[in-house]
């Protein structure tokens, strides 16, 4: 089994000194069908109010979808979650409430990440049954969305 360096609450940030918001290991605990409004609300609101001066960066946090996927897509397996992996995957989670392709994105990437076996199943399943679950509620027709 791989190493979690940052999913203990006690960890601090070396520069602040504070722990890491819980909110970025969601991705990685939580199944989708488990996400209730006030937790979803608490994952947007956590990436809506980050900053960064990186464009990409800057899109996929103020609401581009296609950047959040764009930022883990080519990222290879980690051999550990740190805070490298597990901020971009919670911008990605953001975005996989109401998106298919941000909800698949995340299931394929939960299956390559160094978690218990059951854990990572289960919860790439619970993504990739939201995809189809979300994909079935859109609209195919884009005029049809408004």
């Amino acid at each position: 089994m791989n190493r979690i360096d940052n999913g203990d609450s006690k960890r601090s940030d070396d520069v602040t000194g504070a722990p890491w918001p819980s909110v970025l290991h969601y991705w990685r605990t939580i199944p989708a069908e488990v996400f209730d409004d006030e937790t979803k609300t608490e994952v947007i609101a956590f990436v809506r109010g980050t900053t960064s001066t990186i464009p990409e960066w800057q899109r996929a946090i103020s609401g581009d979808a296609a950047a959040a996927i764009g930022m883990v897509m080519h990222c290879k397996a980690p051999t550990s979650i740190g805070i490298k992996v597990d901020f971009p995957m919670t911008v990605l989670l953001s975005y996989a409430f109401d998106d298919p392709g941000a909800a698949l994105m995340l299931s394929n990437k939960l299956r390559q990440m160094p978690l218990e076996a059951r854990l990572r199943t289960k919860l790439a399943t619970s993504w990739q049954v939201a995809n189809l679950l979300s994909s079935l509620r859109r609209p195919a027709d884009p005029s049809e969305r408004e």
